[in-house]
């Protein structure tokens, strides 16, 4: 598992030069997520979000994101984000397109979570197959030739792939750059095991929809600006525990 040792491994990394990702000295932000009833459309959430006074406009293209998560045995990082707990992480393979077949540019991403803010550290993988034949084994030694950090590559002999899930992803930047909504819909979650795995099965699908406002810390003073604007609730929302509450029975 990632401890408090490896947050300080982090920093001594970065100095070397071995770990990949952007704003090192300050990567620390904001995720603000809001719960959006199901009978909103995305086409009338796309204008809420455009007619904030933060004058928003959609950048970039709409994309399908799919994560492979990773879990412990006993599932910590799940349980640690149901009960709270204020530093936890989620570990998990993002790429964008075809969710099956040849992934051809696979990023590991840890995000950590410290309080109300979270950092975000990004590895490039060697590419991979997801099909039915994929096993677990497999992505091991998808990490073992990536050149990732030793401490990484180290924490994640412990985890193994816990949840497979898609969706829609639309971005908007406001105009002063300060702050990045996305909105997404179309949520699909797969089981996916260390063996035989079936991926012809129907995945099972959410209907909901989730806005996000994400922000640097030296923005926090203008973000009641922006989110009192949307007609939404702001609420603890994790995809990764909606997707697991939905495809497991866990004990309560």
């Amino acid at each position: 598992m990632i401890d408090s040792k490896l947050l300080k491994q982090k920093e001594e990394l970065t100095q070397t030069k071995e770990i990949h990702f952007l704003d090192v000295e300050n990567n620390y932000r904001f995720e603000r997520k809001f719960t959006i009833p199901i009978n909103r459309s995305v086409k009338s959430l796309v204008r809420i979000i455009k007619e904030n006074r933060t004058f928003f406009r959609e950048v970039f293209q709409q994309r399908k994101i799919n994560n492979i998560y990773f879990d412990t045995v006993g599932y910590n990082d799940y349980f640690d984000n149901v009960l709270g707990v204020s530093d936890r992480k989620k570990i998990r393979i993002r790429w964008y397109g075809e969710m099956f077949g040849k992934i051809e540019k696979p990023i590991l991403e840890i995000k950590i979570k410290k309080g109300l803010v979270g950092d975000k550290w990004s590895y490039k993988l060697k590419p991979f197959i997801l099909d039915n034949n994929f096993l677990s084994d497999d992505i091991q030694k998808v990490f073992l030739v990536s050149n990732l950090p030793l401490p990484i590559l180290e924490s994640l002999k412990m985890v193994f792939p816990s949840l497979l899930n898609s969706y829609q992803r639309r971005y908007f930047l406001s105009a002063d750059k300060k702050f990045r909504a996305t909105l997404d819909f179309e949520l699909q979650y797969h089981k996916i095991e260390n063996r035989f795995n079936n991926f012809n099965l129907k995945p099972s699908l959410d209907p909901n929809k989730i806005v996000e406002l994400k922000y640097k810390l030296e923005h926090d003073n203008l973000a009641n600006k922006v989110t009192t604007q949307f007609p939404f609730r702001l609420n603890k929302n994790s995809k990764y525990v909606n997707g697991m509450n939905t495809i497991k029975q866990f004990p309560q």
